[in-house]
This record gives C-alpha cells, structure tokens and sequence, in this order.
C-alpha cells in the first residue's frame, strides 16, 4: 500500500511536470507569433506547438495512470 502512495506521488509530479513545461512551451510559442514573421520563427513555432500536443497527449495518459492508482488505493482500503 505505501509503495501505491509513493508511485502516486511520483506520478502525480510527473503530471505537474508536464503542465508546466506546456504551460512555458506556450508562452514561448506566443512570443514567436507576436515577432515577425522569419522562416526560424515558423520552423520553432512549429516544433513548439507538436511538442505542446505530445505533452497534453502525456498529460492525459498521466491522468489515466493516476485514476488507476487511485482506484486500486480504493480498493485495498
């Protein structure tokens, strides 16, 4: 039972991790959209925002892994 707590805690972190590293992907991203407009610009643009949709996609498999820990948590009580 500790061990499901701790690898909640872990997981949860992780889940925290990701948001904000979107989050700041984000606000990088805007910056780009603001300046003018250059082929670097639209190249990282780019790349930021898929990297943003595979940390979201992360995010939500996070979100299924920790539900399921909750779940078994629930259970053994």
């Amino acid at each position: 039972m500790e061990q499901k707590k701790e690898q909640l805690k872990y997981e949860t972190e992780l889940l925290r991790l990701y948001w904000v590293t979107a989050v700041a992907i984000g606000g990088g991203n805007a910056s780009l959209i603001l300046g003018g407009v250059t082929g670097l610009r639209a190249i990282l643009l780019v790349l930021g925002l898929l990297f943003i949709v595979v940390l979201i996609s992360a995010c939500v498999r996070q979100d299924h892994t920790i539900r399921r820990l909750l779940r078994e948590l629930g259970e053994k009580s």
